[in-house]
């Protein structure tokens, strides 16, 4: 009986594809941050100017509001009295973006 004899080559594929995930899930942090900004409160457009997308490694991204001159970015998303429509500004945001999460996957 003959040998058989099989070579993977998925070594090649590996880097092209954790490339491509790098991309989509910048793609969904840069969306979740895109409508994170329209449902903040917008008083002076400080929380809203204060969000930023932060890289914590490969394909993992956090949105991020608040920082040294916005102290109450946390305290705007859970308590909003001024502003009740634009509590937990960014789950919502994650939320509607999380909802359309095949058309990112599309492609790949």
């Amino acid at each position: 009986m003959g040998r058989v004899r099989f070579t993977s080559r998925i070594n090649q594929w590996v880097p092209e594809t954790e490339k491509k995930l790098d991309t989509i899930v910048l793609q969904i942090a840069t969306d979740i941050h895109r409508v994170s900004g329209t449902l903040a409160p917008k008083a002076t457009r400080a929380l809203v100017n204060s969000g930023r997308i932060r890289r914590e490694g490969q394909a993992h991204y956090k949105v991020i509001y608040g920082g040294g001159s916005v102290p109450y970015a946390r305290r705007r998303h859970y308590e909003n009295k001024k502003t009740p429509g634009s509590l937990k500004y960014l789950e919502r945001a994650g939320d509607a973006t999380g909802r359309n999460i095949k058309r990112y996957f599309k492609g790949l």
